[in-house]
């Protein structure tokens, strides 16, 4: 099982590590680590891209993944040399790529307040795809005339990241995940994501430090049909 240090801070992009083998998987070669800041895709988000370096090799990391058990897979190929068992390495993180994604899943929360806010009240968020090209929010329900509410929920979400509400993360005990209904998959704590003063909701992603870290969002489209609203936006 590895141990998720980029669960404490998103903005940490150095860190140090343990290297404790190599995998020939369907993906490729997966680097195994005691511990990682790299992000694992998942939860809408894509994962975190970089290089884990000793003086003597260099591995480009370009997909991560945790698996069943808790181990988070660094896939990609080295560039130089190899790694020892045991060895120390040194984790570096696309940093400017880790704020972008971290800013667009924020975004995709803080929609989810700005939809209360406007008075949709009708629809239950069940999805969200945070990646850069073409994030999306989608609810189960129907909303008549979707288009008239875009000026809404931007104006809404404006205001919102003027206020630079600060976001709010928890770990929750297991018995306190069970009532609530949530789950985590092996290695990853329950944890909760929302902005102070507005209501929480299960998430493993990374995030910003408050509202005002999101910058400008666009609220592109939204579409309601087959029972689904989707409500597309942009970081800008």
């Amino acid at each position: 099982m590895t141990k998720l240090n980029y669960l404490n801070d998103t903005y940490l992009a150095i860190s140090m590590a343990e290297f404790k083998g190599v995998r020939d998987m369907e993906r490729g070669k997966s680097v195994i680590l005691d511990q990682t800041i790299f992000y694992p895709q998942g939860g809408g988000q894509p994962s975190d891209h970089g290089e884990i370096h000793t003086e003597n090799g260099v591995f480009k990391v370009t997909d991560v993944r945790l698996d069943e058990d808790g181990v988070v897979h660094h896939f990609g190929a080295f560039t130089k040399g190899n790694f020892s068992i045991g060895e120390t390495v040194q984790l570096r993180i696309d940093i400017e790529r880790r704020v972008e994604n971290a800013k667009i899943h924020s975004a995709g929360h803080l929609l989810d307040i700005a939809v209360g806010k406007v008075g949709i009240s009708d629809i239950k968020a069940t999805k969200g795809y945070h990646f850069p090209n073409g994030p999306y929010v989608e609810y189960e329900g129907t909303l008549e005339n979707p288009q008239e509410f875009i000026p809404k929920l931007e104006e809404a979400i404006k205001e919102l990241i003027a206020k630079d509400i600060e976001v709010e993360k928890k770990d929750l005990l297991p018995e306190e995940a069970e009532r609530r209904g949530l789950w985590a998959p092996p290695g990853k704590s329950v944890r909760t994501i929302g902005f102070k003063g507005y209501n929480s909701c299960g998430c493993g992603g990374t995030h910003v430090r408050s509202t005002g870290e999101i910058g400008k969002v666009k609220v592109r489209k939204i579409s309601s049909k087959k029972g689904k609203v989707r409500i597309s936006y942009l970081v800008e």
